[in-house]
């Protein structure tokens, strides 16, 4: 069971992460496709060389720090209080 094969619709703004060696990067791929088609605003990052998480645990990478950045602008584009 996949969550991609659901109704996207009515979802919030979605950031995702992925790189090109992340084992989930076509699901990634195609979850942003699908929120799109759905009316769903959805930013997809990918990063060279980076696996799943990799911006977790090697916080002080450039590639990590850009990540985080645009998690940031994310957060002040559809998410102010």
């Amino acid at each position: 069971m996949s969550p991609i094969y659901g109704d996207f619709s009515g979802c919030p703004p979605a950031i995702l992460i992925s790189g090109t060696r992340d084992l989930l990067l076509s699901t990634t791929t195609r979850t942003h496709c699908k929120l799109r088609a759905a009316g769903i605003p959805a930013e997809l990052h990918l990063y060279e060389g980076m696996s799943h998480g990799d911006y977790l645990t090697a916080f002080l990478t450039p590639e990590a720090q850009n990540v985080m950045m645009e998690i940031a602008l994310f957060f002040d584009r559809y998410w102010k209080l």
